[in-house]
């Protein structure tokens, strides 16, 4: 199984985080966007992922981390209407991502991408916390490889599954969001995980 395993094709009547990608976007665009997605009766929660970034040697801005894309929770169903009966959403596109088939077969055909709710409930909690140790990372070829699962069983993020990674030297605990966005909790001792097979990682989500 593969990282992209972990997000499958999904039903149109099942409630589930969607990423989606705003067309030639600005904080101003996006925020009109998810102020939109706010006010329908089909939408249940919206998130856009911020983070704190230096603007100058004294001062930290808490900006989006991704300017073009608002996650929605709702149904595919409740998605294709709003953007086929309003065309405020056209700007408004889906996240496209591989299928496998059950023998982890990649197939010509490619999905809408959805995040089960204790994905994003873990990258959330991981995100919102006010602490150094979280960082986003750049890298998303390596950042989204597959690689060891495994689960914090000590300290603050304590629940948290994800996958271990090195770097710069450093144990992390990596959450990626399919292919377009990856968290890490960096300097985690290796006494504080409990390592996980695939089957387990997949239980916990």
């Amino acid at each position: 199984m593969t990282e992209e395993d972990d997000i499958q094709l999904i039903a149109e009547g099942e409630v589930h985080w969607f990423p989606l990608r705003i067309a030639n976007s600005s904080r101003a665009r996006q925020k009109r966007i998810e102020s939109l997605f706010q006010a329908e009766e089909c939408v249940e929660a919206t998130y856009v992922p911020m983070e704190y970034v230096k603007v100058s040697p004294t001062k930290m801005a808490f900006v989006p981390s991704l300017l073009n894309y608002i996650f929605v929770r709702t149904t595919l169903r409740s998605l294709m209407d709003l953007k086929h009966s309003n065309s405020c959403y056209d700007q408004v596109r889906y996240t496209m991502h591989p299928v496998y088939d059950k023998n982890c077969r990649k197939l010509p055909e490619k999905g809408i991408l959805y995040v089960p709710d204790a994905m994003m409930n873990d990258f959330m909690r991981v995100v919102s916390a006010d602490n150094d140790k979280v960082i986003f990372l750049d890298n998303l070829d390596y950042a989204c490889k597959p690689s060891q699962p495994v689960q914090i069983v000590e300290g603050e993020f304590a629940g948290i599954t994800g996958r271990i990674k090195r770097i710069k030297g450093n144990t992390c605990v990596v959450l990626p969001i399919g292919n377009i966005l990856a968290a890490a909790i960096t300097g985690i001792p290796r006494k504080f995980l409990r390592y996980l097979s695939e089957e387990d990682l997949c239980e916990t989500k």
